[in-house]
């Protein structure tokens, strides 16, 4: 039994049931303050102290699988709070999605396991104290981790939680979104440590000691808000533009159409693309400056207009963009069809009843007034099941497992682009939806050359649910620890702009259809975070692993002592 255990209990002698159920209550307040800390909510803070009361359960337990159990009642409460707009509940139009939602919210906790056994298995080895030095670490090359590979989901990462403190985040510009979960899970563990030593009785109240790590503790937790106060202080203001002459620039418009996603796919599509031609006309029109370039959202033409047989479409497109005589960057859907099916990987789609092999992208093309070329972008990080099953060139027999609005079972983009307008010689990129919330990989077209960073989106498809107010608030983080402009066109709303410090302009209601413009900067600049990328969770990874090899080799040094003391003992017989 951990030294800590009767300390940290309610009471002593206190029932097995009771005690059962009183760390069940404490697991349920740690995820209700994790759920809470997320958007739409502004109550960061939580996230800061969410992770204390799990820890005071865990210190109470010895075996591996009850505190496993905890773990899970922990973060399902905060799953199903943050994450409950994913089935869209709120409409119910889709039984698909429905089931999708509720496995994310039920099974996704259990991917926690993972850290919270390595820390249990360090404690176990060197006791308490090892184990919460290794936690910020470990917790931090979890993340890391979780965001690699086609299972990965980013949406959750703790530092996410900061998104309504703009003060506070003006440092990850050096660290990327992981400074932000490390600092959260140090200010956990430090409080954590004063509860259990002031609960033990091992620090009197206003013993030096108390008195020094409480010190600690409102330090760490207040310099980034210190820090990026004085960073705001002397930022640019950008309310009525701001922008000085010498810098470069580049008008943007931004069309919300308010398009029912849900019947896009299913009305004449012509419909929809005489809207947004109609629309960015109108705004041409009545800008009392002409924009450079326009931003229709995600899948905005329901229309494969790259592919032979649409050549008619496309020429009505290239006229019509032509006469609007601004650049358009569109969302649509793109298939490339395989010449030779051997060359077609295994997730390809076949044509029934013949040999043909093809693939769909959830793509953006590029359409210039007055110019034939028309580069294009394949969405290249992918909604696991909703718009991919991973590693689906693996498990190809599970493509029946994909949503079955719109095209679904996309093809993961090829190559990452710049795009570039010719008349400004702006260089920028675009992230298709959920692409966004993968710090390193937009860094990374920061790096190639983006002056700036476009997002198209839809996130109407789960009403006024909170996930389109995560997803919007997500965005600062791109834009703080990039230092670049962002351009955010939703096709039911949230659109906005934001600009390289987190504040937010022209932001739209939910629902409604409407038009932006707005001049902002271009920078070529590289923020430590843009140049260097995830070098925080890459040591946070090497510093784990250390953690852990140290335990395995206790473990392993104890096994063989034990092994040679009773071969000694035998020998002595």
């Amino acid at each position: 039994m951990n030294p800590s255990a009767s300390t940290l209990s309610p009471h002593p002698g206190i029932s097995k049931r009771r005690l059962s159920l009183f760390r069940f209550a404490l697991c349920v307040l740690s995820g209700v303050m994790l759920g809470l800390s997320f958007p739409p909510s502004s109550l960061g803070i939580l996230a800061c102290f969410g992770l204390v009361p799990w820890l005071i359960v865990l210190a109470d337990i010895e075996r591996t699988k009850r505190a496993l159990w905890f773990t899970y009642v922990t973060f399902v409460t905060f799953h199903i709070i943050t994450l409950n707009w994913t089935g869209g509940y709120e409409h119910g139009n889709d039984c698909y999605m429905m089931i999708a939602g509720g496995l994310t919210m039920f099974l996704h906790p259990l991917f926690y396991f993972i850290p919270t056994s390595i820390f249990l298995y360090i404690r176990n080895s060197f006791g308490e104290k090892m184990a919460l030095s290794a936690l910020p670490f470990l917790w931090v090359a979890y993340e890391f981790s979780h965001s690699l590979s086609e299972w990965s989901f980013p949406w959750l990462t703790i530092g996410n939680s900061q998104s309504y403190d703009l003060a506070r985040m003006q440092f990850i510009p050096a660290t990327g979104i992981y400074g932000l979960s490390f600092w959260i899970l140090l200010i956990n563990v430090l409080a954590y440590m004063l509860y259990s030593n002031l609960a033990q009785g091992k620090w009197r109240t206003f013993s030096g000691s108390a008195i020094m790590a409480t010190l600690l503790l409102c330090g760490i937790y207040l310099a980034p808000k210190i820090h990026g106060e004085a960073v705001l202080a002397d930022a640019p203001q950008y309310e009525n533009g701001g922008l000085t002459e010498d810098e470069k620039q580049i008008t943007v418009a931004i069309v919300q159409s308010n398009v029912d996603p849900w019947l896009k796919w299913t009305q004449r599509a012509t419909k929809t693309l005489e809207l947004y031609l109609g629309m960015s006309r109108t705004l041409v029109r009545s800008s009392s400056q002409r924009p450079d370039l326009m931003l229709w959202p995600e899948t905005a033409i329901p229309y494969r207009f790259l592919t032979p047989g649409f050549e008619s479409l496309l020429g009505y497109l290239r006229t019509n963009v032509d006469n609007i005589g601004v650049s358009v960057l569109t969302g649509f859907y793109h298939k490339e069809t395989y010449r030779d099916s051997a060359d077609a990987p295994p997730s390809a789609k076949r044509v029934p009843g013949s040999g043909e092999r093809y693939d769909n992208f959830n793509a953006v093309a590029f359409i210039q007034p007055g110019t034939d070329d028309i580069p294009w972008y394949g969405k290249m990080k992918m909604v696991p099941f909703a718009e991919r099953v991973p590693y689906a060139d693996a498990f190809y027999l599970l493509d029946f497992l994909r949503w079955g609005v719109g095209i679904g079972g996309w093809q993961i983009g090829r190559d990452s682009t710049i795009f570039i307008e010719n008349r400004t010689g702006a260089r920028f990129c675009v992230m298709i939806c959920y692409e966004s919330t993968y710090p390193a990989f937009v860094a990374a077209f920061v790096k190639k050359g983006a002056e700036f960073i476009s997002i198209v989106t839809i996130d109407s498809w789960w009403g006024h649910m909170s996930g389109a107010y995560q997803h919007q608030q997500f965005a600062l983080f791109r834009a703080v620890e990039n230092r670049r402009w962002v351009a955010r066109c939703a096709v039911g709303g949230i659109s906005c702009f934001i600009d390289p410090f987190g504040r937010v302009y022209d932001r739209t209601e939910l629902f409604t259809q409407t038009t932006l413009s707005r001049t902002i900067g271009r920078s070529n600049e590289l923020t430590l975070y843009s140049r260097y990328g995830d070098w925080l969770a890459i040591i946070c990874v090497f510093v784990a692993g250390m953690f852990f090899a140290a335990a395995l080799g206790l473990r392993f040094m104890k096994k063989h002592r034990r092994m040679h003391g009773n071969e000694a003992d035998r020998f002595e017989e």
